[in-house]
């Protein structure tokens, strides 16, 4: 969704609930620059998430771990296996 600056200082409360109640970003353009309003919570979230993968080594490991337990899940849910 993107709201026009002047918009988005009339509807700013309105919008603030928004992005935090559906989990979601909103542009905000003013000419040809723009920025985006996003809860306090993802912002948090993509520091974090950046910050972790920002190390090709532990970006490595996270990876590996997120395929293991990916294909964990995929025995356990596997009728071909069942007993």
């Amino acid at each position: 969704m993107a709201v026009e600056l002047g918009d988005a200082q009339r509807r700013l409360g309105e919008l603030i609930e928004r992005v935090n109640r559906d989990h979601t970003e909103i542009e905000i353009v003013s000419g040809s620059a723009s920025a985006v309003l996003m809860s306090k919570a993802e912002y948090d979230a993509l520091v974090e998430t950046s910050y972790l993968l920002s190390s090709p080594a532990n970006a490595r490991r996270l990876m590996s771990a997120l395929q293991s337990v990916r294909e964990t899940a995929t025995r356990r849910n596997d009728p071909s296996r069942a007993p």
